[in-house]
């Protein structure tokens, strides 16, 4: 449409006159190319940026997943200045964008006004003599000026906005190009037997590979073939292959060579359990149909029942992204009755039982895998190995290498030991080496314990995890009639591509719509009511966020009327926050205070004003000039010849003098427009830094529960979304406000020198204005807030759906997720039409308004040419600037609009700027000693501590004195409060009575810093960084190759990072995801190594580790740290029950704390320090050793089964004697 407005604009301009027409567009045309250049630069810079944006998102994305790592070790300074180098750089090369945006700014005052001076001078200079008849009128020279004036704004101010426009969609499409076009995974699409109706998977030399660039092989030459209803047990130590088995079965990790078949839909339940957003009941039945009775039957066999009575709305309570308050017991049993709900016919069930205590476990491995899931093919990874026995067949993997696969029988007939593979600890198991019947109602007598009085405190904290795992299976081989008790007609099948259409997997559209229509018929009624009850809607959740949408969108579709606040407030308190009515002035306040300086933004505005001064002492020069000639024109057709100069008759020198100082401003307007333009855009880019510093520092330095409470999504919507709006388009809007604003001023101002009459409708046309910007500022502003909001679910379900793709793609429930990222998009696109109404509501209104003043402006100027003397320089001066007046005016109501809409972004971003510290510490708290702590002797001294505002005590009336390198370790159901008890330790939260000393000093009264980092601590999630094995370890740069090199050999991970491409260098993906979870737990402990430290905390880091590597990790610990204390918090009693100091905790409370021998046989231990106390150095051992204590140490080991009762007491003995002789030496 650019080049035909010109087309048309130059064919109006030459009945006028050709040639200078000609010049005058020529110039614009001339420099499009410079413009063209310029905007190509920019949109070039900006890929660039959009690069390095990534790269900082992605590390957020990582602080937020490790937060708690990064507090217990005080890595938020590290973190800090990492983000900060990538947002340095990002600043960088937003201002050498800026850069570029001036210059067009520039070109573009220059390109309009050297258009100008073409056109007026070529027309003087060839129409120059005395009464030429082809000399141009005023009139004529206004109304060409006009005509370039017009051809200006389409040709050089939107075409090329719309060209820069089109480059930024260039990039965005490339963005999404190079996504689309990245290779395609085979996600479970797998070749199918020719016999479907068995269930199956066969491996033929199979050889896979995660990376291609390293040196060996993930699976080397893999065969095996598991059918039918068989229950496989998937054994190995660390890093030997067992996820990746599942995840080549899955299709997930493709393999180079060798065959595979699989026959059957496919359900995987991963190491680290997913949890989507959502209620209970969702997370478990998924995308299938609600059936009462199965649904019923899977919350018992998964002891999810007792739990759901604890919970305030049942299986309606909603979960959010990260599993909120639920442990990670609950989070385990949640995604195992996922599995279990399902029909599919293969189950890959990836270590189910790590994060339940024994008791649950026991429930959980009778009565769901081995009852429940008896009609399914199971391979069921496990480190624990006691009850093999009963396994269908058992797959031994080392190194990546099938080292056995067949029975147990099989096994001990080769005289195969598994501690020769494994490492072990689990002692042979007698009798006969065939499943008899009595083995296994034995077995069910061992593990029949019920499900009673399990999680009684709900404890705020989601890190108690339960403190024993079983990991093995029994084989159903009882009763065939069994394996019909959960067969259904109606049997749902997700399963391979190739399914025949007659197969049952057809039914998955109907029920994909089924559930599709009762999501949205909840959808709507939530969101069309305006008193909802707390119980019928979801806490923190998309959900939610998605009410406020629709309600808002009601409300806005009045455009008119306050926005109710029930429609605002989030219905659990816990949602996103979200304001609504004006934009502050604080937010204005605490924007401009980021500034340099005020004598910065005081200069600023002072520079627009001078441009604005010099725009219109052009225009004024410009003006006099035409008068001039308008007077010569006149007056040489009333005088005669000889009229002189210096009373009106042409003189080209002075047309050249006119010419030279319109030049001079041109120059002077070009240099100072550009340096008012760069100084804003570094003003507002050291803002928008430093703004996002304070952000980063403010979330690193508030409570772990604000990272619990709030899904990733939401957070890194604030650094993403927000900050790039604050980075982009806020500069962009105050930069043309302040100009239209300052231009506004001087066209009226000058306007109405010309004419006072003017100032008639210049008035109205402001109040009316002022009006309505204030009725569509009123919705937008809040269109724009909610636009915010909703934006929050489609991060946040993405980021949740890319950690759940296995699972998903295992059982073909991408549809379900689809739907639901298509709601959320939905909801977030449906502002943008409110918003773009809103718009076109506004467009019309000014569109009235313009047109009005300008039917005004010529009918004073008709009116004031009879009525008074004025020149027609002036009228036409006048009638320009009212045509410009208008555009202008109706620019500035927008950017001013579009200014406070912005506004949004930065009060967003302020709100995380005032995050409430951790704690607020008194700058002059002295600093520990610099050896602090020197012993390591803590000392709990009746301590208590509540999460918040709540009644319940997480921890009450604590009272324990740790000697200092006493070996302690931490055990108790979920809730008990052991996670809480680290927490205090670390003082994420603080307590709110006792104390707890350390080596005599209360660590109340000691700065945060100075306190974790004398503390080390392995976590209970195996936390990876984005970035290579020797910054995740080292963090901090301190360590050198050699300390780095030993910490490795010490947890026996030397040689798989010497394998690695890179060594220490090697790059960790996001997550750790190309390391086992085994392997993330080894470099966590080789990172505690390099600490060195006092006192050490291990909160449940060898759970996902083989037995016999962790009994060497135990090892290792107790040599690397011999002389320090060390805190273990447990599922496994194994782990500690060879420590000198057992704490057992129940509902916040230390019930039990003293050596294990104590606690499981007083009256024995008692004899045993007596016999020692005599001399008797050889004490007799003996398996048959009863527990005689009926305290809840006890009962916890007596649940672990007989077998392994036994062996723990005489560990428990056993350690017992070896510490009589420390203290004795």
């Amino acid at each position: 449409m650019g080049i035909l407005q010109a087309f048309v604009v130059f064919g109006l301009m030459a009945r006028i006159t050709v040639i200078p027409s000609l010049l005058a567009v020529g110039v614009i045309f001339l420099l499009i190319p410079m413009q063209s250049e310029f905007n190509r630069r920019y949109a070039r810079t900006k890929f660039r940026i959009a690069k390095v944006t990534d790269h900082r998102v992605r590390i957020l994305s990582d602080i937020i997943a490790g937060i708690r790592l990064i507090k217990f070790n005080v890595w938020e300074n590290a973190f800090t200045k990492l983000v900060h180098s990538y947002r340095s750089k990002e600043a960088k090369l937003i201002m050498r964008a800026r850069i570029f945006q001036a210059f067009r700014f520039s070109q573009l005052i220059f390109q309009i006004k050297l258009a100008m001076l073409v056109l007026i001078a070529s027309a003087l200079l060839l129409h120059k003599g005395e009464g030429d008849p082809e000399a141009l009128k005023s009139y004529q020279i206004y109304a060409l000026m006009s005509f370039i004036t017009s051809l200006y704004y389409s040709i050089t101010l939107f075409m090329p906005m719309a060209i820069e426009q089109l480059h930024l969609a260039y990039i965005s499409c490339k963005r999404i190009s190079a996504f689309l076009l990245l290779p395609e995974t085979e996600g479970g699409h797998l070749p199918q037997i020719k016999d479907s109706s068995l269930t199956t998977i066969e491996f033929t030399d199979v050889y896979s590979q995660w990376q291609s660039d390293t040196r060996s092989y993930t699976l080397k030459d893999i065969s095996f073939k598991a059918s039918g209803h068989e229950l496989i047990g998937v054994i190995g130590s660390v890093g030997s292959g067992k996820s990746s088995l599942l995840q080549t079965i899955l299709g997930e990790l493709p393999y180079l060579s060798g065959d595979i078949v699989r026959s059957g839909s496919v359900a995987y339940l991963p190491q680290v359990s997913w949890i989507f957003p959502g209620t209970i009941r969702e997370n478990v039945i998924s995308n299938l149909p609600f059936e009462p009775e199965r649904y019923a039957a899977v919350l018992k066999v998964t002891s999810l029942d007792a739990d759901l009575s604890r919970f305030p709305n049942g299986d309606k309570t909603y979960i959010s992204e990260r599993g909120g308050s639920l442990s990670g017991g609950q989070k385990a049993r949640i995604a195992l009755a996922r599995v279990a709900y399902s029909r599919q016919q293969i189950l890959l069930l990836d270590d189910p039982l790590a994060a339940v205590d024994a008791r649950v476990s026991n429930h959980l491995f009778k009565e769901c895998i081995c009852d429940f899931m008896s009609d399914k093919l199971r391979l069921l990874v496990t480190h624990q190995h006691q009850l093999l026995p009963f396994m269908d067949k058992i797959l031994i993997l080392r190194e990546g290498e099938l080292i056995f696969f067949g029975t147990y029988s099989d096994l001990q007939a080769r005289n195969l030991q598994l501690d020769d593979f494994v490492c072990s600890q689990t002692d042979q198991q007698k009798g006969n080496t065939t499943f008899k019947e009595e083995n296994y109602n034995n077995l069910s007598d061992e593990i029949g314990v019920t499900f009673e009085g399990f999680n009684r405190q709900l404890s705020r904290s989601h890190r108690d995890y339960e403190p024993y795992r079983l990991d093995s299976c029994y084989a159903i081989a009882q009763s065939p009639s069994k394996l019909d008790d959960y067969v259904h007609d109606d049997m749902v099948f997700l399963s391979l591509p190739t399914i025949h259409k007659n197969s049952p997997g057809n039914s998955l559209p109907e029920n994909r719509s089924y559930f599709r229509t009762s999501w949205r018929k909840k959808f709507r009624t939530l969101s069309t009511s305006k008193s909802v009850k707390s119980q019928e809607i979801d806490e923190t959740n998309l959900n939610d966020e998605f009410t406020v949408v629709e309600d808002e969108m009601n409300n806005v579709n009045a455009y008119m009327g306050d926005i109710p606040e029930d429609a605002l407030s989030d219905a659990n308190g816990t949602g996103e926050k979200l304001r609504h009515g004006t934009v502050g002035w604080k937010t204005y306040l605490a924007f401009g205070r980021l500034s340099d300086s005020y004598f910065c933004v005081v200069f600023v505005l002072l520079m627009f004003i001078f441009t604005i001064v010099l725009f219109a002492l052009f225009d004024v020069w410009l003006s006099r000039w035409i008068h001039i000639v308008d007077n010569r024109n006149t007056t040489s057709n009333s005088m005669p010849v000889n009229y002189s100069s210096n009373t009106g008759t042409w003189n080209l020198e002075d047309n050249f003098v006119n010419l030279y100082i319109l030049l001079i401003l041109t120059v002077l307007l070009v240099f100072f427009g550009a340096s008012r333009t760069l100084l804003f855009f570094r003003q507002m880019t050291n803002v928008a830094k430093r703004l996002h510093v304070l952000m980063l520092k403010a979330c690193l330095s508030t409570r772990i529960l604000f990272f619990e409470s709030n899904p990733s999504g939401r957070i890194l919507n604030r650094f993403s979304k927000d900050i790039g709006q604050i980075d982009d388009y806020l500069p962009t809007n105050i930069h043309d406000f302040l100009q239209c604003l300052t231009l506004v001023i001087n066209f009226s101002v000058v306007t109405i020198i010309t004419s006072y009459w003017v100032i008639i409708p210049v008035v109205p046309l402001f109040i009316f204005f002022w009006l309505i910007r204030k009725r569509y500022i009123h919705m937008s502003r809040d269109i724009r807030r909610i636009e915010a909001v909703a934006r929050s679910p489609v991060f946040s379900w993405v980021n949740v759906t890319l950690q759940g793709l296995p699972c998903l793609r295992a059982a073909r429930n991408e549809f379900y997720h689809l739907d639901t990222f298509y709601d959320a998009v939905n909801s977030h696109t449906s502002v943008f039409y409110v918003n773009l109404a809103a718009a076109l509501w506004l467009s019309v209104r000014l569109d009235i308004l313009c047109t009005l003043f300008i039917a005004s402006v010529l009918i004073i100027c008709v009116a004031v040419g009879l009525l008074a003397d004025i020149s027609g320089a002036n009228v036409g001066l006048m009638i320009t600037y009212s045509s410009s007046l208008i555009g202008l005016f109706q620019w500035c109501v927008r950017q001013s609009a579009e200014v406070e809409n912005q506004m949004v972004s930065v009060e967003r971003a302020v709100e995380y700027v005032d995050l409430e510290p951790e704690i607020t510490e008194p700058p002059e708290l002295p600093p520990p000693d610099a050896n602090w702590p020197a012993y390591g002797h803590i000392k709990f001294d009746n301590f208590g501590m509540r999460y918040g505002s709540t009644n319940n005590w997480a921890l009450k009336n604590i009272n324990l004195d740790i000697k200092p390198g006493s070996k302690v370790g931490i055990v108790g159901r979920t809730g008990a409060g052991k996670s809480s008890l680290i927490s205090a330790l670390f003082r994420l939260v603080e307590g709110e009575q006792g104390s707890v000393i350390i080596d005599n000093v209360d660590i109340k009264h000691l700065k945060l810093e100075s306190l974790r980092k004398r503390i080390s601590v392995i976590p209970q999630d195996p936390i990876m960084f984005t970035g290579t094995i020797r910054t995740n370890m080292d963090p901090l740069n301190e360590e050198t190759d050699e300390s780095l090199w030993n910490a490795l050999e010490r947890v026996n991970l030397d040689k798989t990072v010497r394998n690695l491409s890179g060594g220490l260098d090697a790059f960790i993906s996001e997550g750790g995801s190309n390391f086992s979870t085994g392997q993330r737990q080894l470099l966590a402990l080789a990172r505690a190594i390099l600490s060195g430290n006092r006192i050490l905390v291990i909160d449940e880091a060898t759970s996902n580790i083989d037995p016999g590597t962790d009994a060497v990790i135990q090892h290792t610990l107790r040599n690397v740290f011999k002389d320090c204390t060390v805190l273990t918090v447990a599922h496994r009693l194994r782990t500690v029950i060879d420590s000198e100091m057992l704490v057992v905790m129940e509902g916040g409370e230390v019930v039990e704390s003293d050596h294990p021998h104590i606690l499981l046989n007083p009256n024995l231990a008692k004899a045993d320090k007596r016999d020692y106390e005599l001399g008797i150095k050889n004490l007799p051992t003996s398996n048959d050793i009863q527990i005689t204590s009926n305290g809840f140490l006890a009962n916890l080991v007596k649940q672990c089964g007989p077998t392994e009762s036994a062996n723990l007491v005489q560990i428990a003995r056993k350690s017992y004697i070896e510490l009589l002789n420390r203290k004795n030496d």
